[in-house]
């Protein structure tokens, strides 16, 4: 655990002083917690502060900070949502990275809305938001006449599956088409006695090798089908992309985001 005792630091912008954000990690002795302290490091406008493990007291992490990035576990990331939800004022940011969450903590991320602004996504990429956005108005067009497959691969030391990516997009394709996900999502693959529902959505998982993050989606009907793909390089992607959120979120008032909401605001700036 490292605790901040620094002094404020500072960078200009227009010959302007601007306060760089104190940025707690939570999950710090990750890869990902470290990985976000690196690109932190190396960017002007934040200054890492209070590094904790998920071992760590959860109280040290809102100690002098501005901001609190998560990548640790879920039940870290629960007894972090569970201080924030009993102090009298949170107000610090939260930006929720840590997959394998459970409506237990959707619960209590709403709690914490109340009194600060909580972002939670399970990929931190931009383009997997812009893929989720995507895919909406694909399954509208496609209706349930196409099978819907996910598949994601992942690291044989991932421990969640199928991940918090793929649910993302299968919760979408579930809500585009006006079903009830838990009705329609098949985890458990198919066997030789069995036929595929209609309006089913299927995943499957594979763990292995050092893969990054990839992501498959599937829509096949009548003879032909359609595929579209998500394909991480390197998890520098999800920590940049973790602090670009900080840095909006920072900005905002309590409530709970998503990176719907992110996305929507970066296009409608035409940011990209």
């Amino acid at each position: 655990m490292t605790r901040y005792h620094l002094a404020e630091a500072f960078w200009f912008q227009g010959g302007q002083a601007v306060k760089a954000i104190r940025l707690s990690i939570l999950g710090a002795t990750g890869k990902m917690g470290q990985l976000v302290a690196k690109c932190a490091g190396k960017d002007r406008r934040f200054e890492v502060g209070n590094r904790i493990s998920s071992r760590d007291a959860i109280c040290d992490l809102f100690s002098n900070t501005d901001a609190v990035v998560d990548f640790s576990t879920p039940e870290a990331t629960e007894l972090m949502l569970e201080y924030g939800a009993s102090m009298g004022e949170l107000r610090t940011p939260l930006v929720v990275g840590t997959t394998g969450l459970s409506e237990r903590h959707h619960e209590l991320m709403l709690e914490c809305s109340k009194k600060a602004a909580v972002f939670c996504s399970p990929n931190m990429s931009f383009l997997v938001a812009v893929l989720n956005k995507a895919l909406a108005s694909i399954v509208k067009a496609l209706a349930e006449d196409f099978d819907a497959e996910i598949l994601d691969i992942h690291h044989k030391l991932k421990k969640d599956a199928p991940s918090g990516t793929a649910i993302m997009f299968g919760k979408t394709i579930a809500a585009a088409r006006n079903q009830e996900f838990g009705e329609v999502a098949n985890f458990l693959g198919y066997t030789c006695r069995e036929r595929r529902k209609h309006g089913s959505i299927g995943f499957a998982s594979q763990r292995c090798g050092t893969a990054i993050g990839t992501h498959e989606v599937t829509f096949a009907g009548q003879n032909e089908s359609l595929k579209l793909r998500h394909e991480a390089y390197s998890k520098d992607i999800f920590a940049a992309g973790a602090l670009q959120v900080t840095l909006w979120l920072v900005r905002q008032p309590n409530g709970f985001y998503t990176m719907d909401d992110y996305g929507q605001d970066l296009l409608a700036a035409g940011v990209y």
